[in-house]
């Protein structure tokens, strides 16, 4: 109990001195959310008709009750690939390498910018179909998989950073803690990014037939 107690203060240390940092994040990728969904007027015909015959096609399979035709395990897989070796494991190198920081900064924007354009074109084609389809097949594993984006970024973040002052003689430091903290960070981030992927694989498609009576 008292074990507890000591690490949920120190995470809660951590986060707070770290908390600027969350905050400058959170704004970048909700920057990235609004760029996105601003991007889908800017779609040429050509685009916007074959994303459309796209999001014809799923609706169509989701009223036959056929789902998508992709087995559990590919799905289970390509979320690990893209969640956690793509990006966290990206996110993780950048921080160690320093320089790669301002990179960091482009993956969030980015990892914001498809998640606006996709929700923004569903809603903005098909409004209530949109609304239910992003509901249902993106927003529940999307909870868990941005803020551990979020916290990756960070920690590799606060790592160039620290590394960077001890580096330059501007600070003193531990730089072997400061890896280890990032480190820890970055395998929770994957901790949650495969709970992200179970959802995405398991919960996801149940939620999607539930809801699918709905799709006009």
């Amino acid at each position: 109990m008292f074990l507890a107690g000591a690490l949920g203060e120190l995470i809660w240390k951590y986060f707070y001195r770290h908390l600027p940092l969350y905050l400058a994040l959170i704004l970048l990728f909700a920057t990235g959310l609004g760029f996105g969904a601003v991007a889908t007027q800017k779609l040429s015909p050509v685009q916007r008709a074959d994303l459309t015959n796209y999001l014809a096609d799923v609706y169509a399979s989701i009223a036959q009750n056929r789902g998508i035709h992709t087995s559990k395990g590919e799905v289970f897989y390509q979320s690990l690939v893209d969640n956690v070796v793509k990006t966290t494991g990206l996110l993780f190198i950048l921080g160690l390498t320093v320089i790669g920081a301002p990179v960091i900064l482009g993956v969030v924007f980015v990892r914001g910018f498809v998640l606006g354009f996709t929700v923004g074109f569903l809603v903005q084609e098909t409004m209530v179909n949109g609304l239910i389809l992003s509901t249902t097949s993106i927003l529940p594993h999307n909870l868990l998989v941005v803020p551990a984006i979020l916290v990756s970024a960070a920690a590799a973040l606060s790592f160039a950073a620290t590394a960077l002052k001890t580096l330059l003689g501007f600070s003193k430091e531990g730089i072997y803690a400061q890896f280890a903290s990032t480190a820890f960070l970055s395998l929770c981030s994957c901790l949650l990014l495969i709970l992200a992927a179970l959802v995405e694989t398991y919960l996801t498609p149940i939620f999607i037939q539930l809801t699918s009576s709905f799709m006009i």
